[in-house]
């Protein structure tokens, strides 16, 4: 019996122990709006304090899927006000950063990194993997696959699913390929989800000025460009159909195994250029224009890396695509050491509905060059970056005792993964609510606040090499060996 299938096999006796459960009840949220600052175009609509500990969220039409440190959860959302839990598989997940799934099969892929294994949590253990379940019954989450990995942190589809891509951390002991302090991209085939097979080599290698290092996570835009974010830099490939790789000027097939570079490249980090950060996601719009060209707008967080102020803080960023279509993001960058062209960048700091700063997380995009935007501390962020030299914020939404991992748009509504407090559901109103009408929605001003809140303050503690870029539990950090690096 292989470790994948001995994984298989505890994975599902744990979920039989369990009794995957299906509910198909209301859910008890609650009505009335947290003490914050909430600027007056956010209705609060409820919330799920049971799913303290969220981190992701995604949905197949109105089915919610929530993943948390507790474990995978689904909602029927038809009724925003009043979601009805409909099934959950309890078990300990971290971190799984960015759930996914595969909506025509109706998956559900759940990434595990080294720490999400063992108690004491530790990277010294040598695997993370990719799980996957079948929610075609959404009350029942029924395992088809456990595969390991080198790591796990998050893993993302690719290729309309036909693939998926895993990065995350190091595990200890060090790779012997002297990859530093994360890893590259590890693909596996899904054509047989029941059956994955591993790609037969990493992926996005030598992405950090030359050297292999920590690939975090992918998102694919509207074109099936897959953009890639980690130490370094963000990059996109083809991951289906034929292209011109610009790095060797052939014409190749671009399968998820093996993509074809495309553009992007290094980044240029924060205003503490010494200190700087990790990209932490990105993505195209396709629509946006910079000077009147279209497909050249590039959205992306950085997370901070042992910031001790305001100004080393992680930052939302945009940055100009063009100059990168040559290769100049592969081709002899140990040397160039390339960087793209940054437009702008935001950070709550000073703003309204402010009372501190903290670091970027993770955005969603609404179609019209409305972000709502993820600030741990700082809560939700509502930014029109119609002008991507000038981004505003028109809109915030900041509890007093925030989290926010993450903020996701789904019918006009925002629903909230929050560590702390579970899931809130808000939704914008006025001119702000309106599609294609962002550029004539104010700039909210700032308020009186009171002082700023740290993460300890909720349970969190704070690393000695990462700081607060993504604030682990106190019991996580606690049982972390000497010297071990906690990565976000």
């Amino acid at each position: 019996m292989t470790r994948s299938h001995r994984l298989l096999a505890v994975v599902q006796s744990a979920a039989l122990a369990v009794g995957v459960v299906s509910v198909a009840t209301a859910t008890p949220g609650h009505a009335a709006a947290p003490a914050g600052a909430i600027s007056s175009n956010v209705e609060f609509v409820t919330s799920l304090p049971e799913m303290q500990t969220a981190i992701s969220l995604n949905f197949i039409g109105d089915t919610m899927f929530v993943s948390a440190e507790s474990g995978v959860y689904s909602y029927d959302v038809s009724n925003p006000a009043a979601p009805k839990l409909l099934g959950a598989l309890p078990h300990y997940i971290w971190e799984n950063e960015d759930v996914d799934v595969d909506a025509g099969r109706h998956l559900l892929f759940v990434s595990r990194d080294p720490r999400g294994f063992t108690s004491p949590a530790t990277t010294a253990f040598p695997y993370g993997a990719v799980e996957v379940y079948d929610v075609s019954n959404p009350a029942v989450f029924k395992p088809v696959s456990v595969t390991l990995l080198p790591t796990g942190h998050t893993t993302t589809c690719v290729g309309g699913c036909r693939w998926t891509w895993t990065g995350g951390p190091a595990t200890s002991p060090a790779d012997a390929r002297d990859w530093g302090f994360g890893r590259p991209l590890f693909g596996l085939d899904m054509k047989d989800p029941s059956h994955p097979v591993q790609c037969a080599h990493p992926l996005d290698t030598n992405r950090s000025d030359g050297t292999t290092s920590y690939s975090h996570d992918v998102q694919v835009d509207p074109a099936g460009v897959a953009w890639v974010s980690g130490d370094g830099g963000v990059r996109g490939y083809w991951v289906t159909g034929r292209h011109r790789d610009p790095v060797d000027g052939k014409v190749k097939t671009a399968p998820g195994c093996d993509p074809v570079p495309y553009t992007g490249g290094g980044t240029i980090l924060g205003r503490d250029e010494t200190r700087g950060g990790l990209m932490h996601n990105a993505w195209r719009d396709m629509n946006a224009k910079v000077d009147g060209v279209k497909g050249v707008v590039l959205y992306a967080t950085e997370e901070v890396t042992g910031a001790s102020s305001c100004a080393g803080y992680g930052r939302f960023a945009i940055y100009d695509l063009r100059g990168t279509f040559h290769g100049e993001g592969w081709r002899n960058i140990a040397k160039t050491h390339f960087r793209m062209k940054q437009l702008s960048t935001w950070t709550p700091e000073g703003q309204a509905g402010s009372n501190g700063c903290d670091s970027a997380h993770y955005f969603t995009d609404r179609g019209d060059q409305v972000l709502a935007g993820a600030y741990y501390t700082q809560g939700t962020r509502f930014l029109d970056v119609s002008n991507p030299r000038h981004p505003r914020q028109i809109a915030y939404y900041r509890p007093n005792d925030a989290d926010t991992w993450a903020a996701y748009w789904h019918k006009g509504y925002v629903f909230i993964a929050d560590n702390a407090r579970g899931i809130d559901v808000i939704r914008l109103t006025g001119t702000a609510a309106r599609v294609r009408s962002a550029a004539s929605a104010a700039t909210v001003t700032a308020p009186l606040l009171p002082a700023g809140r740290s993460l300890a303050d909720i349970g969190m503690t704070r690393d000695p090499i990462w700081d607060w870029m993504c604030g682990s539990p106190a019991t996580l950090q606690a049982s972390q060996a000497s010297g071990s690096r906690s990565i976000p």
